[in-house]
């Protein structure tokens, strides 16, 4: 019997590595007189730092001289809200019902969100509905069988991002180089200063370069959704 053949398509991904620096420097005396290890104390610095600016672009960045965030990315499916300013159950429902990505997913939050999800009520006479069953409770950790992390690089209560729904399995990162700290003397060598430098070189992008569309040809889903602004009729 003839078998239809089918082409599948594929496409390839260019990860630009970024580079990424900080400097500080240090006096002499303060490497001489320090009672812990100012190198060992730079080098976590120095770490959480980077850590900080890489987050800071795998949500928000531009894909121009920095990775693609995936606020903003063409794979992102952006979820309007109900009411400005506000994060609504039914906002929530709505992000769930066009992801992809099963129980894999993951929450980010702004941190200015928690009172809405600390307070959140379904409809009327479903007490199951409510987020918070008790304050004598831990906070849930979960929505929807998900983790639930608050994050400060989400975008501020109200706007595109505020709170993200994400496969991060599906986002691809590209370190071309680990975190390198060097130091010297001769930079400012009259000054009885040694000069630190930490440097990454890194990018990032969604996986996908579309949301996907269903069999019918209508819908769609994506591992990357967000809530989005309130629709201004």
């Amino acid at each position: 019997e003839y078998k239809d053949e089918a082409d599948p398509k594929f496409r390839q991904i260019n990860l630009v590595a970024h580079k990424l620096a900080n400097i500080t420097e240090a006096s002499d005396e303060l490497l001489e007189d320090s009672g812990i290890s100012i190198e060992a104390l730079l080098t976590q610095l120095f770490t959480g730092a980077i850590g900080w600016y890489k987050e800071e672009a795998f949500i928000n960045g531009t894909g121009a001289g920095q990775p693609r965030g995936v606020v903003w990315a063409p794979a992102t499916i952006a979820v309007g809200r109900a009411v400005a300013g506000a994060i609504g159950l039914n906002d929530l429902v709505n992000m769930l019902e066009q992801f992809h990505g099963s129980t894999n997913g993951l929450w980010l939050c702004n941190p200015r969100g928690l009172s809405n999800l600390m307070l959140l009520n379904g409809p009327a006479g479903n007490p199951s509905y409510v987020f918070m069953p008790s304050a004598r409770d831990a906070m849930p950790a979960v929505f929807f069988g998900m983790p639930l992390f608050f994050n400060e690089h989400c975008p501020a209560l109200g706007l595109r991002g505020d709170i993200i729904l994400a496969d991060w399995r599906m986002y691809l990162i590209g370190e071309r180089k680990a975190i390198t700290i060097d130091a010297s003397k001769h930079d400012k060598f009259r000054y009885d200063l040694t000069v630190w430098r930490a440097v990454a070189r890194v990018d990032g992008q969604p996986w996908l370069s579309a949301p996907l569309t269903w069999s019918d040809g209508l819908h769609q889903s994506s591992p990357f959704v967000v809530l989005d602004e309130a629709v201004v009729t």
